[in-house]
Formats: structure tokens, sequence, C-alpha cells
């Protein structure tokens, strides 16, 4: 289906440095919703006989994510794409086996302006809408991804200064101008404006090698 910047995306690469995302996923019918879980842990831990005790902060684990999204092969995309394909698209870009990293691919999800680097937790898969074969026509998956702290993209964010000034930008293979815009101001929505004022005729490809401007926010 073509290439819609709406819509949920899960990208894939086999490292987790500055490389490109070179796997793509992309849903037909975005979320809902989505839940972002925090956990802090604390000891807990009392003398005998005492009634309770100061909790003593002891960590804070990465933070976890859920989606809830729904597959579709009744028709309601043109063409109907396959529930077994579509499983089998998600399956290699998250939870395949990478054969030289021995490990599943380094993921990014962008969805509007929520925009995570992650590994996939868990994927849980309902399969609903049966033919008369018995051929799934409907899915539903529940996926929790747990965010990558020490990620490249929140180094990389960390590193621009003040969003009051202004900072220009060499276009690299790969690169997403509503991730670019993300990077500069930690907020996606700015990406149309930017493309207005670099005068991008084509903003969903970029060319690599492009000096982009992004202005300071009025």
């Amino acid at each position: 289906m073509p290439e819609q910047l709406t819509n949920l995306k899960i990208m894939g690469k086999e490292k987790g440095d500055d490389t490109a995302y070179s796997l793509v996923f992309e849903t037909m019918f975005n979320p809902n919703s989505y839940t972002v879980n925090h956990k802090l842990n604390f000891d807990t831990k009392q003398a005998p006989g005492t009634a309770g005790g100061e909790p003593e902060f002891k960590n804070k684990e990465p933070e976890t994510f859920t989606l809830e999204f729904m597959m579709d092969a009744t028709g309601a995309s043109k063409p109907p794409v396959l529930i077994k394909k579509q499983v089998s698209d998600f399956n290699n870009v998250t939870t395949s086996m990478n054969g030289k990293t021995h490990r599943p691919n380094y993921l990014l999800v962008q969805w509007g302006t929520f925009i995570r680097e992650c590994v996939l937790q868990s994927a849980n898969i309902t399969y609903t809408l049966f033919t008369l074969e018995g051929i799934s026509l409907r899915a539903k998956v529940n996926a929790t991804f747990i965010e990558r702290a020490d990620s490249e993209l929140n180094a990389r964010a960390s590193m621009f200064s003040s969003p009051d000034l202004t900072h220009t930008i060499e276009v690299k293979d790969g690169d997403l101008l509503p991730l670019l815009t993300y990077k500069t101001y930690r907020d996606q929505k700015y990406y149309l404006q930017v493309a207005r004022i670099n005068r991008l005729k084509n903003f969903r490809k970029l060319k690599p090698g492009t000096q982009l401007i992004f202005p300071p926010l009025s």
C-alpha cells in the first residue's frame, strides 16, 4: 500500500548504532490509543515488629509502551492483503532472529508525534472473522515495546541546543523529515512548516546530502 506518514510505522535494523532503518512495517489502520508504562522500584524491607519503613528508591526500569492495532483482509484495503502475509511482514521486522547478530532487530516506532527507539517485548495476535475454509480475515495485535534509554536517537537529540536557535542539518540516507524535526524541536508537529521553509517538493523522499534549515520556534 502507498506510504502514508499518518500511519503507524514499525521500522527495524540489525544494529543498534546510527545505521538507517532498512525494514518497515506499516499498519493498515492506526491504533485508537497507546499505553505508556513507568515503573519505579523501591526497597520496602522493614525490621521485625515494626509497622513499616520509608521506601528506599532502588532504580527506574526502562519505559514500556503498548500498542493495539488491527489487521484486515476483508477488502477494507485495496487490494486486500492476506492476514498471513501481514503477520509475516510484522514478524519479519519485529520478532525474527537476525542471522548476523543472533537477536531480533532494533526498532523505531513512529506514529504522528510519538517516536521511540525500542525493542519488542511481547506480541499477542488474536485471529477472528474466519471464512468457511477456516482462513482468518481479521487479526488484532497487542504489542508491548521496551524503550532503549541509551538509544542513538536520544543521544543525538540531546546534542541539539535550544530550539530558539537556528539549526542546519545535512540529510543522511534513510532520514525522515518528521524524525529530523523531532530531533531538533523534541516535537514532530512542525515538519510541514520546515518543508515549506526549505521549499521541499517531496518531503517524503529526502535526498542525502541536502542541507535543511530548522529555524527558531516563534
